[in-house]
């Protein structure tokens, strides 16, 4: 890549999914109580279109048997 071949600081333009999650290794219940409050807000807010559009981006990276 162009970027790291540059002999200093470089701009790098990168498309990400918005929806996408970073699960950490080990989850914690502390975690899972937040995360299930952050997403009960949003729903009770009227994010419930963003709450289907989260679990419909994360679940293209479901490995599937």
């Amino acid at each position: 890549m162009e970027a790291f071949a540059h002999p200093g600081p470089a701009l790098v333009d990168l498309v990400t999914d918005p929806y996408a999650l970073a699960v950490p290794p080990r989850v914690t219940g502390r975690q899972v109580r937040g995360f299930a409050a952050a997403i009960s807000r949003t729903v009770l807010t009227g994010g419930v279109g963003d709450m289907v559009e989260m679990a419909r981006a994360n679940l293209r990276n479901v490995p599937r048997p």
